[in-house]
């Protein structure tokens, strides 16, 4: 997931369980690897993946693709259950996979 699909900055739900996630949440200065996504699940980036264009396994690069994600890299994001500061209980595996469903 890249940073232009993080939802930009509201109230979030998530967050009062302790200060720490809520500042984390609220910070404007910074782009922070844990944040609530337009689907209303809280996402924290585990990693960043290289995208393959395919000219490593015989494919053109310039095969007449226009799809610009399809070089460079993207984040991984994996959904927060526990809150990674204090360990409140934010959300279960059932909500987010009913609201994957929804989005």
């Amino acid at each position: 997931m890249s940073n232009d699909d993080k939802s930009p900055i509201k109230a979030s739900k998530f967050g009062s369980c302790c200060q720490d996630l809520k500042e984390v949440l609220e910070a404007e200065d910074f782009d922070p690897l844990v944040y609530e996504a337009e689907d209303g699940v809280l996402y924290l980036s585990v990693g960043i993946l290289d995208i393959d264009d395919g000219s490593e396994s015989g494919e053109s690069a310039a095969s007449g693709d226009d799809d610009d994600e399809a070089e460079g890299s993207g984040f991984l994001d994996h959904p927060v259950y526990f809150c990674p500061f204090c360990g409140a209980k934010l959300q279960t595996p059932e909500q987010v996979e009913a609201k994957a469903h929804d989005a």
